[in-house]
């Protein structure tokens, strides 16, 4: 399983993660390509009363999002990361208001943070200047 650790205190905000999660997960593995299909980052750099916060998976042991699908469209793979069955999904969204971290977005199934898995490391964390986005295997 990977997590990803977040220093706040190193993080400028520049969303260079979100760019380049959005950019891995087009079909052309660009920003370009992640604009013309509209593709949402899975992870997002937000401002919460003045403070730098991290939304994104945290690859809960018991995800409170499978527990709420009512058609049983979630579930949680080997490597910890929760994956959609976009054939049974209604986009109904309890999924994403039983996530405790406001870690799915709705577009218009839910897209949650797979750590790059067709990837050596997740790309979010490679792309981060500062190096505020750090791996670790656990």
């Amino acid at each position: 399983m990977v997590k990803i650790s977040f220093d706040r205190d190193l993080c400028l905000g520049c969303k260079t993660c979100e760019l380049a999660c959005a950019a891995a997960h087009s079909r052309v593995n660009s920003i370009i390509g992640a604009i013309k299909e509209n593709k949402i980052s899975r992870i997002r750099i937000k401002k919460v009363s003045g403070k730098i916060k991290l939304e994104q998976c945290k690859l809960c042991q018991n995800p409170k999002c499978i527990d709420s699908c009512p058609t049983k469209s979630l579930s949680k793979e080997e490597n910890g990361t929760v994956k959609v069955n976009y054939l049974t999904c209604t986009g109904c969204g309890l999924c994403k208001e039983a996530c405790p971290f406001g870690a799915i977005v709705l577009g218009p199934f839910p897209t949650l943070c797979d750590r790059c898995a067709e990837s050596d490391e997740p790309l979010c964390a490679r792309a981060c200047p500062t190096k505020a986005l750090k791996v670790k295997a656990v």
